[in-house]
């Protein structure tokens, strides 16, 4: 997986299987996802939230964005509008940074 320091010495916890290292500022949040190549797809069900931006750095995301299915290969950059049904299928291998206006996950406890 790409990320190295410093990214892995923030705060890292899971989402649906996959490693999450947090940057968070009190008020939003960028969230640095792994799934390393041994472990299954990790599928993040429907959910809306605000808006959203993201880039593939290794890997595929499927995104099925208001009904509508999308690959997202290393390199593809995203932007979920606020309140748009969305999912994901990260694929094993798959690293990827994803940018928030609020915070989406909770910090792990020291």
């Amino acid at each position: 997986m790409p990320f190295g320091d410093p990214v892995v010495r923030l705060p890292k916890t899971q989402l649906a299987g996959a490693d999450v290292y947090v940057q968070d500022n009190g008020t939003s949040q960028v969230l640095f996802m792994e799934v390393p190549a041994d472990r299954p797809e990790v599928v993040v069900a429907t959910h809306t939230h605000g808006v959203e931006w993201g880039v593939v750095v290794e890997g595929e995301i499927e995104m099925t964005i208001d009904g509508r299915v999308e690959h997202h290969p290393a390199g593809s950059v995203h932007q979920i509008p606020a309140g748009v049904p969305h999912s994901f299928r990260f694929r094993p291998g798959t690293s990827s940074i994803h940018c928030f206006p609020e915070r989406r996950v909770r910090l792990p406890t020291p």
